[in-house]
């Protein structure tokens, strides 16, 4: 009896550090280790070092373009550092509201692309209003995505939907409605 519960105790020790192991992003990312990565758009947060994955649209932003070092990825955890203000942050990843595993999610959160690249041959009044994480009527979808980053999949399953689903709290949400992949309007 005491070989089974010492052999359930290591296997319950392994099973729990196993779900933990480490993801190597570069990786994920299909680039070369030392590769700089940049948020893919705007990462909301409020005020504490932990950002839900859902990325509420309230409190202050970690700006789309931002230069971010990962510090470690895990199946539940990305832990960067904002290499502007040299904070870092801890995204808790919710996959169950995410529909997939964090290495899509890393896919979506990080680009190799700077903002100045992110934004080529946007307008001037677009881009500002987007790194102040404002929607206006006729962005494309891809200027929302970068504002608010891309909608979350268990209110919102697929970007051809003419309606984009944003959470601002945990119990309220915001409507992004589009017609001919440009915004109608946005209805809170």
């Amino acid at each position: 009896m005491r070989l089974f519960a010492n052999l359930a105790a290591i296997v319950a020790v392994l099973a729990s550090a196993g779900c933990a192991m480490p993801i190597n992003v570069s990786e994920v990312m299909q680039h070369p280790e030392g590769t700089q990565y940049y948020t893919a758009h705007n990462i909301w947060y409020q005020g504490a070092r932990r950002i839900s994955s859902i990325n509420y649209q309230s409190g202050a932003i970690i700006p789309f373009g931002t230069p971010v070092d990962i510090v470690k990825a895990t199946k539940w955890t990305v832990d960067f550092k904002d290499l502007t203000t040299g904070k870092e942050h801890v995204i808790i990843y919710h996959e169950n509201w995410g529909l997939e595993p964090m290495e899509g999610y890393l896919k979506k959160l990080l680009t190799t692309k700077s903002g100045e690249e992110l934004t080529k041959g946007m307008s001037p009044r677009a881009v500002a209003a987007m790194r102040r994480g404002e929607v206006c009527k006729g962005m494309t979808k891809k200027q929302v995505a970068i504002t608010f980053g891309p909608p979350s999949p268990h209110r919102t399953p697929s970007w051809d939907n003419e309606t984009w689903i944003y959470w601002v709290s945990r119990w309220n949400t915001k409507r992004v409605v589009f017609k001919n992949d440009k915004v109608l309007e946005v209805i809170e």
